[in-house]
């Protein structure tokens, strides 16, 4: 038989550095996106500057959606876990009782 053990100081402290890095992340992308590219002068540059905001922009908010994502996995696996430990202890009290 073989014993499950979660650290939950562990998994909570991994589930508030995947939440701050998207909450960090959200500001360079915003400014990223607002970037103009005109400002650089040469059509070209401007261009490719207007289109490097644009995809910083789209990985920053990707970066955010799946930590988002990750935080309600890590949510409910945290809470599957105390349930679980909580069915498991009352059986076992009732198993106690019975025996008694």
């Amino acid at each position: 038989m073989s014993d499950i053990f979660i650290d939950l100081g562990v998994l909570k402290r991994v589930r508030t550095n995947i939440e701050q890095i998207g909450e960090t992340m959200e500001r360079p992308g915003k400014e990223m996106e607002e970037v103009d590219g005109a400002s650089m002068g040469v059509s070209m540059l401007a261009s490719r500057m207007n289109d490097f905001g644009d995809e910083w922009s789209y990985g920053i908010k990707q970066i955010k959606k799946f930590s988002g994502a990750a935080v309600k996995t890590l949510d409910a696996m945290q809470k599957a876990f105390e349930d679980l430990d909580d069915t498991l202890a009352k059986e076992l009290r009732k198993a106690r009782e019975e025996r008694v």
